[in-house]
């Protein structure tokens, strides 16, 4: 164990998928408190600290949350009752000044919307097919929405029903 934490803490990791508790204005993260629920970070800030590129994954809102897909778009048909982007997280497990001061790539991925680290905070980058910015992300986000001037629709193969071919993408063939 000691030689995994070595390489992690050495700058081993090119990439890294982690969990999302809380994200702020600031694009600081929390894993490790929720009111009186205290998790701790585990190894997160090892694996977290000197990666070069930083994804997030999770859902925009929690408890109750209910979406579906059709014909290719994705639609909300509960919201969950509490957000995970607020004004400001409950404790800085990641502080993304300091991320971003080292160059880390950070990606905020969610079921509806991408989120990249800018200068000051997240911005939206890209959107779910079926998603309106306004009423399924700004509502639901707890500070004022940063948008990309260049803001794109997510890739719909991701809500199609069928393989994504990504080998393609790569250059090869499914043979």
């Amino acid at each position: 164990m000691s030689f995994q934490f070595g390489y992690y803490e050495s700058g081993g990791l090119t990439v890294t998928f982690l969990g999302i508790g809380e994200v702020d204005a600031t694009g600081h993260v929390n894993v490790s408190k929720f009111g009186t629920e205290w998790n701790g970070c585990g190894g997160f800030n090892s694996i977290s600290d000197r990666t070069k590129r930083l994804v997030f994954c999770g859902s925009l809102t929690a408890g109750g949350l209910q979406v579906v897909v059709r014909d290719g778009q994705l639609k909300i048909e509960r919201e969950g009752r509490h957000r995970k982007f607020v004004p400001q997280v409950e404790q800085i497990t990641l502080n993304a000044a300091r991320a971003h001061a080292q160059g880390q790539e950070v990606l905020y991925i969610t079921e509806r919307a991408v989120f990249k680290l800018g200068d000051d905070g997240p911005v939206l980058v890209e959107v779910a097919p079926g998603i309106d910015v306004d009423k399924d992300i700004r509502a639901q986000v707890g500070f004022a929405l940063k948008v990309s001037p260049e803001l794109k629709a997510m890739d719909p193969r991701i809500f199609a029903d069928h393989p994504m071919d990504l080998l393609k993408d790569f250059g090869q063939s499914n043979q």
